[in-house]
């Protein structure tokens, strides 16, 4: 799908402003899995911005759809869901393993489009 205008680029900057805060935080936090596991305060320091993304994605999951609709913006969305609820604790490692290894590819996707 090529037409991208559906989406405002206001959307898309703020995902990116909240993963380059994310990004920002663990370099001058020197935050690694392990203190990430062991600290309330970095845990909510890192997922506080990752939820206001998956917010942004559920609530314009379409409009993030035309811009790629081959990535999974349903499991963003979804994802919204299990970190403001964690029934059953807080799963560090699910948010931990999204930050890392699915975040980057997002970043890019919406990258792409703003330039």
């Amino acid at each position: 799908m090529d037409d991208k205008s559906d989406i405002s680029p206001f959307l898309v900057q703020e995902v990116l402003v909240n993963a380059r805060m994310i990004d920002s935080r663990i370099k001058s936090e020197r935050i690694d899995e392990d203190l990430f596991s062991k600290s309330p305060f970095h845990q909510d320091l890192l997922t506080m911005p990752l939820l206001r993304i998956c917010e942004l994605v559920s609530n314009h999951k379409d409009a993030f759809k035309a811009i790629n609709p081959s990535y999974p913006w349903d499991e963003v969305a979804k994802m919204r869901s299990k970190i403001a609820h964690p029934y059953g604790g807080f799963d560090f490692y699910f948010v931990w393993t999204a930050i890392v290894e699915d975040l980057p590819s997002l970043v890019s996707i919406c990258e792409d489009y703003v330039s």
